[in-house]
């Protein structure tokens, strides 16, 4: 073999479509095998070797204190390849490429890894996280690439580009201008790269987008929508080495792109052994053993009530996973498949099953939520249970976007009874929860009054109606005019003869529009109409009538107008008059009047 001297020294600069998971062949490895091919001979230079190993399996973590350190960072590259990788590339993978990576922090880091390293040829891909999660806009992230063009060339002036544009992924919810945003920077950085381009280090431009079949609501070549399968990880090499066969002759000429094989290696999904389930303080634990080179698994679960009810379907990062928040005597039923991806499963393992028997803390008490410009601030009372003395280590304090479709919970962790939560989006409406943590574990959260970030008191709701639900003398559906300011709603109904009698029933649910259409689906527009079916109104609707407030948090508005219920007119009937339903009695009184 060559020395490093004497091969060309090739760098690859990437996120995780670059980096791999464990099991993956990698896109690296194929342009790895085209190089060999070709006869080219090439070191791949760069400070990792390998890709990100799956997570250690664990027990569910309390939310950190702001008083504690953060967790050390640490990168995540000692995972293996795929069982059939060449062992001479395991001598040769190196690379920079980092899962999660963006342009605008590669561009701070990569003048250091060229000087270490001194690459004659750096193949970038780089740019789906930046115009993603990280929020820039296409200018944004050309002007990041622009630099980080520069810091490299600021290291070794003579070094050469092969720079991807960035692909489509399958459709989220919730980020619908995704596609336009990546075609408007993919443009730009297309006329851009000429005018980068220099006769000492010139430049080219790498059709990843184009040559990768991804993108709209299916994907041939993404486990997940994004990240390459098999097939996608040769049509991205073929894309690097169709344009390092054009664009640079003095290393390429007269070679051949890379040809993508008719037979495309499956990946590996047994399914998995070993499964268990035990109950343990926190709740219950399942675990099974790890599969090599698994994208994850898929868990179902459900209570075990006597007769079978539908399975509910999560998933694991990890060959562990941990059923919280449960009931003293439930028993859990459990089921796992290994994931290789969306379209990839194993058999699912046998039914395991485990009762519980929970020794957390339950939530706090008396629960005030109040919000501010910015987020909210929230105070408690401790848990009570007569016969426990709880040892409580903290509380965490959950927080839920609900405009945000697909947001996670956050959880911040505070040991005094009070906190103050900030950078929330003005505007957006937030579900809010605590819970008790104790050597135990995290126990069931107390639920306190969503809040909506930046709103006052909301006015009392408008246009409160109520419809006797057809069939049913014992059930009402509430409806009302909604406000943006409004986190919830409280619906009340109280005996129309002793209006000292009430009766409250909450409604925290809002997003049931009737009148909806807005394309970023604004459930909280002040044109929402808001509906509430409230049941076993006894003796029947007509003896209540029916009010309704809003709040934010613990800001409540004034009570509505009182209104009382009228019949529903029954389509499947006809409507045989107003406010009638068929087989009523309609009493006509007519009049004679002489000379007419």
């Amino acid at each position: 073999m060559a020395s490093d001297d004497l091969r060309l020294k090739v760098m690859v600069v990437g996120d995780s479509i670059s980096h791999g998971r464990e099991g993956d062949w990698t896109w690296r490895y194929r342009i790895w095998e085209w190089f060999r091919q070709e006869k080219i001979s090439a070191a791949f230079v760069g400070p990792y070797k390998g890709t990100v190993p799956p997570d250690p399996p664990s027990p569910p973590r309390p939310p950190p204190l702001a008083s504690e350190p953060a967790a050390p960072g640490f990168l995540r590259t000692d995972g293996g390849y795929a069982n059939g990788v060449s062992e001479d590339f395991l001598a040769n993978s190196r690379h920079f490429a980092v899962g999660g990576r963006q342009a605008a922090q590669a561009k701070d880091l990569v003048a250091e890894q060229v000087a270490t390293y001194e690459p004659d040829l750096l193949l970038v891909q780089l740019g789906f996280n930046d115009i993603s999660w990280g929020g820039s806009r296409p200018e944004q992230l050309l002007a990041s690439m622009k630099t980080l063009v520069d810091e490299a060339r600021s290291a070794r002036p003579d070094v050469k580009f092969a720079v991807a544009n960035v692909p489509q992924r399958t459709y989220i919810p919730g980020f619908d201008d995704l596609p336009t945003r990546t075609d408007a920077y993919n443009a730009s950085l297309a006329r851009a790269i000429p005018t980068w381009s220099t006769a000492g280090s010139p430049i080219a431009l790498v059709h990843f987008r184009e040559n990768y079949s991804c993108g709209g609501h299916t994907s041939d070549a993404a486990y997940d929508g994004l990240h390459p399968n098999a097939l996608g990880e040769y049509q991205l090499a073929q894309a690097f080495s169709r344009t390092l066969v054009d664009a640079f002759p003095e290393h390429f000429g007269g070679r051949v792109e890379l040809s993508i094989p008719a037979e495309i290696p499956a990946r590996p999904t047994p399914t998995p052994d070993n499964v268990k389930a035990e109950a343990i303080p926190g709740g219950i634990a399942v675990t099974w053993d790890s599969v090599y080179g698994a994208f994850g698994y898929d868990i179902r679960t459900r209570l075990a009530i006597g007769f079978p009810i539908p399975w509910n379907t999560s998933s694991a990062g990890c060959n562990r996973y941990d059923t919280r928040w449960c009931l003293a005597g439930q028993k859990w039923e459990y089921q796992v498949r290994t994931s290789g991806g969306d379209a990839v499963k194993s058999r699912w393992s046998g039914v395991v099953s485990a009762v519980a028997h929970p020794q957390t803390a339950p939530g706090p008490r008396n629960v005030v939520t109040h919000a501010t410009a910015t987020g909210y601030a929230i105070r408690w009372d401790p848990p009570l249970d007569e016969g426990h003395d709880y040892e409580v280590d903290r509380y965490g304090v959950l927080t839920h976007d609900r405009d945000i479709p697909g947001a996670f919970p956050c959880a911040v962790g505070v040991r005094e009874t009070e906190a103050t939560i900030g950078g929330l989006i003005p505007g957006h409406h937030h579900n809010i929860a605590v819970e008790t943590w104790t050597a135990a574990g995290g126990g069931v959260p107390a639920a306190a009054r969503s809040v909506t970030v930046g709103a006052g008191t909301p006015p009392k709701p408008a246009d409160v109606r109520a419809v006797a639900i057809s069939g049913n003398d014992n059930a009402v559906e509430l409806s009302w005019t909604g406000h943006a300011s409004a986190a919830g709603y409280r619906c009340f109904a109280r005996n129309v003869d002793h209006p000292e009698d009430h009766h409250e029933w909450a409604s925290e649910e809002i997003s049931e529009s009737e009148n909806n259409n807005s394309p970023d689906n604004e459930i909280c527009s002040p044109s929402s109409t808001i509906r509430r079916r409230l049941t076993d109104l006894v003796p029947s609707v007509w003896e209540y009538e029916f009010a309704v407030t809003a709040y934010n948090g613990n800001d409540e508005s004034e009570k509505s107008e009182w209104v009382v219920a009228r019949r529903e007119l029954s389509p499947s009937k006809g409507d045989v008059g107003p406010g009638l339903d068929e087989g009523d009695t309609l009493r006509i009184r007519l009049q004679y009047a002489p000379g007419l």
